[in-house]
């Protein structure tokens, strides 16, 4: 089967918790399992990443694993009535802190955000935006509100105040245990929720070199307003970045996430960061064996805005049919790059990423790419030590297959979060020649070229430094 060159991450959950289910996502086209840090019990994460890679063994496919670590999420308390409550359009409610006892006339929130920070006329909108309210005043630490659109409201769902800034932890008590439980069981990424700029990733690192474990890459998610606001300084301290539709839409409108999806889609290209498109890609495959047309278009969009890789949440997580699913998007993904519009270097659909300034490394890849197609390459080859070349070669978006070789199975697992690489680990000895000698061993057996093909190689020089792209070498088999 030929994978597709987006990347596929995938949700787990009850529906695909199984061994042979986790070795059918793999089969299937599965690059990135992801963890919901807000479903998961803490304690689990080993045992997760073991299953995975039990599966990832038996698929003979490598995978990596994203633990998501929730941040804070407001949401509803329970009810002295029952598990709902029915809230009438244009009825009153106060708004306060608790967890446990509300009724229709009073809602209970935790945790509770600075009611100062909310102003009278606020939207207030529960359940993802499925019922309005809207503030009247504000009274001591509680506010009273008018229902604007009622119905059922279910405890425990959740609830937004769009464009205002709550002054909430980021990261959360429970997000810095999360990732230090995450980096000792061996996770290859973390996903940092409700990001606000580029020091709450700083300080979430800084949580984990206190800790004394290994610090991993995090995907920044943008899901605030504040965010696409910080969106240039939260791209140079994140390794990569999620488009978190759900919440995103719900702080600015989901009319306006189309045009923001496109903002930051592009300027993370430009910032050579891979960049994930999330929330309801497959969403009705949760429960159909078929996706809609407009779903089918979604997916196909994302690919030509240049996107490294999608989501699936539910449809993977609790879904009737998550290999199906699996399957499905791998297909309408090798379709939409087949397609004329899909980015490929030298296209002008996408801007070029930007050069590191002072570094000639994007450069030096940009002219490998040239290079590949002016030979008609079959591959371009990448020796990485940190994984960061074979990145930068992928944002260039080259038609030809991309081989990275790396000297750790971690640097190698991270990478299948990069849009078309393919990675195997390989010892870094015996100098340049060496390396060039063994790659183009290990090429030929495994098949992926044929004696009389061309390869372009990239890598840095044995004097550069980790991360350093210098050299070039066009391979004649």
């Amino acid at each position: 089967m030929t994978a597709a060159r987006t990347r596929i991450v995938c949700t787990l959950g009850p529906a695909s918790g199984s061994h042979e289910t986790l070795v059918g996502l793999i089969q299937a086209g599965a690059d990135v399992f992801r963890l919901n840090g807000a479903h998961i019990e803490d304690g689990s994460v080993r045992g997760w990443v073991r299953r995975i890679r039990r599966a990832s063994t038996a698929a003979k496919r490598l995978v990596s694993v994203m633990v998501d670590l929730p941040g804070v999420k407001l949401r509803v308390g329970t009810f002295q009535s029952g598990e709902s409550v029915d809230l009438e359009p244009g009825a009153t409610v106060t708004l306060a802190a608790g967890r446990g006892g509300g009724d229709p006339w009073r809602l209970l929130v935790h945790p509770w955000p600075d009611p100062r920070a909310v102003r009278p006329g606020q939207e207030v909108l529960l359940d993802d935006g499925r019922l309005r309210l809207r503030v009247v005043r504000r009274r001591g630490a509680e506010l009273v509100a008018t229902v604007e659109e009622g119905g059922v409201l279910q405890a425990g769902r959740g609830v937004a105040f769009p464009g205002v800034e709550l002054g909430l932890e980021v990261p959360t008590r429970r997000d810095r245990r999360l990732a230090r439980e995450a980096a000792t069981a061996g996770a290859d990424w973390l996903a940092l929720s409700f990001v606000r700029d580029g020091e709450d990733l700083q300080r979430l690192r800084r949580s984990l070199r206190r800790a004394g474990v290994p610090v991993l890459p995090v995907a920044a998610k943008i899901e605030r307003r504040e965010a696409v606001a910080q969106l240039d300084g939260i791209l140079r301290h994140a390794e990569a970045v999620m488009v978190a539709r759900g919440d995103l839409g719900v702080d600015v409108g989901g009319e306006n996430v189309p045009a923001l999806q496109k903002v930051i889609v592009e300027a993370a290209h430009q910032a050579g960061r891979p960049v994930i498109i999330a929330t309801e890609m497959l969403d009705s495959m949760t429960w159909r064996v078929r996706p809609t047309r407009a779903e089918v278009s979604d997916v196909a969009g994302a690919v030509f805005e240049g996107t490294d890789a999608v989501l699936l949440s539910a449809e993977t997580a609790i879904g009737d049919h998550p290999v199906l699913t699996v399957q499905t998007l791998d297909q309408i993904l090798l379709s939409a790059e087949a397609d004329p519009h899909a980015p490929y270097a030298g296209s002008g659909l996408l801007p070029p990423p930007a050069s590191t300034p002072g570094r000639p490394d994007q450069h030096v890849v940009h002219a490998a790419v040239a290079l590949a197609r002016t030979t008609e390459a079959r591959a371009i080859v990448v020796f990485s030590r940190s994984g960061q070349s074979a990145i930068r070669l992928s944002k260039e978006r080259p038609r030809a297959a991309i081989h990275a070789f790396a000297p750790r199975s971690s640097i190698c697992r991270r990478l299948t979060l990069a849009w078309g690489v393919s990675a195997q680990r390989i010892p870094a000895s015996g100098g340049t020649d060496g390396i060039v000698g063994a790659v183009t061993r290990r090429l030929l057996a495994d098949g992926a070229l044929a004696a009389g093909d061309r390869a372009v190689l990239v890598m840095g020089g044995a004097r550069d430094p980790a991360g350093a792209t210098t050299l070039i070498k066009l391979l004649s088999l």
